[in-house]
């Protein structure tokens, strides 16, 4: 049972304290810091945070101690209740900013200037502050001030466009899952300036943009755009690949099958499907063949699913190497054995609500558990305790800045050495994180191994930038001592092959701490390390299947088998795994320790999802697909604009908004419906609302709409594809959104860049890709210092290819 003492938490960044002045869509930055061990304070006016009265509620009752959404986004944290409008309460708030280490919010860019609490004037009592913006927009661009949410950020960062049924209107991620993405982004952006203040004596301000963090949640549309003039649309009922799909079984099941490799289908060909008379034949199992007859192939595979049931085809799939499992929905996976043995649903206890269930961290250090220190607090709970500290603490937290300015170019990750192992996508994605911030990535590769290096393609080089390459076949002895050797010389290891590869090539974490006992080693295995799951061979779709994604990801109407089909749980833990290695080198600076941690990224998807589950475990209640309804907000969906698959998305959160919606569309008769008077009304009559609301839209294009709304101060933004992000004004103006990177093998190709902007010390995304092997000289002649008859002979003996 877990009840919360924070002095007792023994997570990686205990000594650390936050300021959270954020609400609803951006409370899990701090949140998240909080998990980890920091000190985190929450600010609430005196009536409560309106999160507080957002569904589900514990018991289906209303009430602002029982909302799950509040509960889980407000863990780990002591709760405070002060009135921004009140002159003394917002002295209150300026101390304890002067005493943290962090301060996180959310408001509209200027209005916390206005009130006396913005960066420059906080700063100027605490220097070493770390200032966390989380806006829709970021603090610079002409869209700025524009209102934003979830959806929002979604749609104008073009994942919607190009997810789901193409029959229908592009299609939301549930649960807020990418607003959650974009606070990640923001705690590792918190983090890389605590480590920038140790350098340059003083904190900073981290901008970050939901519409930017949200296009680190999907494709590469940017640069599909800018190198190959494509534009990425929503594939319906296929994908780019025949027998990459979700398949109705016989027993009115649904299974996640990702055939990529030849090898599989051929597997999926001869022994799944006992010699198929068609498939079986080897000129199937080319690439250009099933991406040139995939309906014909998933013709055939759905075929074969409809004479037989969905455990049993996942379990004798995956007994035979194939990547397949179950489609679960949230109850499911809550129930599974996986989940059970592997222990990730955690108990705590809650004043109100009682003892309950909800999901646990996203990952496990080995030394410093991610885990809750309290449970969310009751409104003002901690009001007393906290002020009392104030009088108690007169100085600021930290050492006073030193006052200088930081020398150009530096990155807070500088010196920091990674060893890259990683393949696909996850793994490449944390590493490349790293790299945009200074630490120097190496990258191993081999030329018996898939590189995924596809000409013509942009994949390869928007996730693997900022690293250099060499090439040491592992399998032997003598590669497996160079890892060694070059671990000793490094800072982390990471890996994102199944459990027990590293092991068998004795590079695991046991062998590399007896050469560099400090070292941290990221594994990014599928389903964990251990469980009956474990060994699945698996990709971002099984991640999704398992973990309940892909059964609400979607129209409720809406096929299976158009449902989310790009590799959504790489991105969640890309960034997992660059904020937990920023999180054990903050522990290894203070205590001299690495350590091992372990990310299962079905855990990482499911972290996300955590209110599904609550909602599930706690009320019985079992979340059906959803689409762009929203329990708690309407208008809230897209509508058709003028031009194909043209469309705008609108929500509205307030009155004050609906009646400037109202008015901003010329205050049409059918708005006046009684019906339409209340939110309640509206979320009940959401169908002749949102037929209302289309004929409207259909008078304007995309941007239109878009401004009409924004001008009157209603959240709107047109649905980007890869050609609007590609032009966007705002992003055009923001200098690290879309950044040029000229690689060696390519040319210049343009990419999304930095969505952590960090004011002192920012990252670099337009760093190129290596090609195979391109560092040798350095990697071998300098870093390793390998004699040069030692070099010549391994290259003999070809353990450097």
């Amino acid at each position: 049972m877990t009840n919360g003492n924070q002095e007792a938490h023994p997570g990686p960044l205990v000594g650390l304290r936050v300021l959270d002045l954020t609400s609803y869509l951006a409370q899990h930055c701090a949140r998240a810091l909080g998990d980890m061990g920091a000190d985190v304070i929450k600010v609430e006016p005196p009536d409560g945070d309106p999160a507080r009265m957002l569904p589900p509620f514990a018991g289906n009752i209303e009430h602002p101690e029982r909302s799950l959404r509040f509960i889980h986004a407000n863990r780990s944290k002591r709760g405070v209740t002060l009135n921004i409008s009140d002159e003394s309460d917002r002295e209150a708030i300026s101390k304890l900013a002067a005493r943290a280490d962090i301060l996180v919010e959310d408001s509209k860019p200027g209005y916390l200037d206005s009130v006396g609490l913005g960066y420059d004037d906080l700063k100027a009592a605490n220097p070493n502050l770390v200032y966390v913006s989380i806006t829709p927009f970021g603090q610079t661009g002409p869209h700025a001030t524009f209102e934003g949410g979830d959806l929002i950020a979604q749609a104008s960062a073009g994942m919607m466009f190009a997810n789901g049924d193409d029959t229908r209107p592009p299609v939301m991620a549930p649960f807020e899952m990418v607003s959650q993405l974009a606070c990640m982004h923001a705690a590792y952006g918190a983090l890389l300036a605590i480590r920038a203040r140790r350098v340059i004596g003083h904190g900073q301000h981290v901008d970050v943009s939901q519409q930017e963090a949200s296009l680190w949640a999907q494709h590469s549309y940017i640069s599909r755009y800018s190198y190959i003039n494509q534009i990425t649309r929503r594939e319906g009922h296929h994908s780019a690949f025949g027998a990459v799909n979700t398949y109705h079984t016989r027993d009115d099941g649904y299974v996640n099958l990702s055939i990529y490799m030849r090898h599989h289908f051929g597997r999926m060909a001869t022994e799944l499907m006992g010699n198929h008379p068609v498939l079986s034949d080897e000129m199937w199992w080319e690439r250009e063949v099933r991406q040139e007859n995939r309906e014909v192939i998933d013709q055939f595979v759905q075929e074969y699913m409809e004479t037989v049931d969905r455990d049993d085809v996942s379990e004798r799939g995956q007994a035979i190497g194939m990547p397949i499992v179950p489609v679960l929905t949230p109850a499911e996976f809550a129930d599974s054995a996986h989940a059970k043995e592997r222990e990730f649903f955690v108990e705590m206890e809650h004043p109100v609500i009682g003892p309950y269930k909800t999901a646990g961290p996203p990952l496990k250090f080995s030394k410093t558990p991610w885990q809750p220190s309290r449970t969310a607090p009751l409104l003002g709970e901690h009001t007393d305790e906290v002020l009392a500290e104030l009088e108690r603490e007169p100085a600021p937290a930290g050492a006073t800045s030193n006052g200088a300015v930081a020398p150009s170019g530096v990155k807070p990750l500088d010196g920091i050495r990674v060893v890259d192992f990683t393949r696909a996508f996850a793994g490449p994605l944390s590493t490349m994180f790293l790299g945009f911030f200074g630490a120097e990535v190496i990258k191993i590769e081999s030329e018996d191994l898939d590189d995924n290096r596809t000409p013509g393609q942009t994949t390869f080089q928007d996730l693997n930038r900022a690293k250099i390459s060499a090439t040491i076949d592992m399998r032997t002895p003598e590669g497996q001592q160079l890892i060694r050797e070059l671990a000793a010389t490094s800072d982390a290891v990471i890996e994102n092959f199944r459990p027990t590869v590293m092991d068998r090539q004795n590079v695991g974490y046991d062998e590399l701490i007896k050469v560099k006992p400090d070292i941290i080693m990221l594994a990014m295995p599928g389903m964990g390390n251990t469980g009956p799951l474990s060994t699945y061979f698996c990709y971002g779709q099984q991640i999704m299947g398992v973990s309940g994604i892909t059964n609400l990801w979607g129209h409720p109407d809406a096929p299976m088998d158009t449902r989310i089909k790009m590799p959504f749980p790489d991105y969640i833990a890309g960034i997992f795994g660059a904020l937990s290695v920023a999180a054990a080198l903050e522990y290894r600076d203070r205590t001299g320790e690495g350590q091992y941690i372990e990310l299962a990224q079905v855990e990482g998807g499911a972290h996300l999802l955590t209110v599904a589950y609550m909602d599930y475990m706690i009320n019985g209640h079992n979340p059906p697909p959803a689409g762009n309804h929203s329990e708690f907000y309407a208008p809230h969906g897209v509508y058709p604009c003028i031009g194909f698959d043209e469309w705008c998305a609108i929500e509205v959160h307030t009155e004050e908004q609906w009646q400037a919606f109202v008015g901003a569309m010329g205050s049409p008769g059918w708005a006046g419906d009684e019906r339409f008077a209340t939110m309640q009304g509206r979320i009940a009559n959401k169908e002749d609302l949102d037929a209302n609301i289309s004929d409207w839209t259909k008078q304007y294009t995309p941007r239109v709409a878009m401004r009409i709304l924004q001008q009157a101060g209603v959240p709107a933004t047109y649905v980007a594809n890869g050609e609007t992000l590609y032009v966007d004004p705002h992003l055009r103006s923001r200098p690290a959104a879309i950044v040029p990177a000229e690689h060696a093998d390519a040319g210049v190709m343009e990419h999304q860049g930095i969505d952590a902007n960090l004011s002192d010390t920012p990252g670099n995304a337009g760093q190129p890709c290596p090609t195979k092997g391109q560092q040798n000289d350095y990697i071998f002649n300098e870093v390793l210092a390998l004699p040069s008859e030692r070099r010549a002979e391994l290259e003999e003996q070809g353990v450097l290819r």
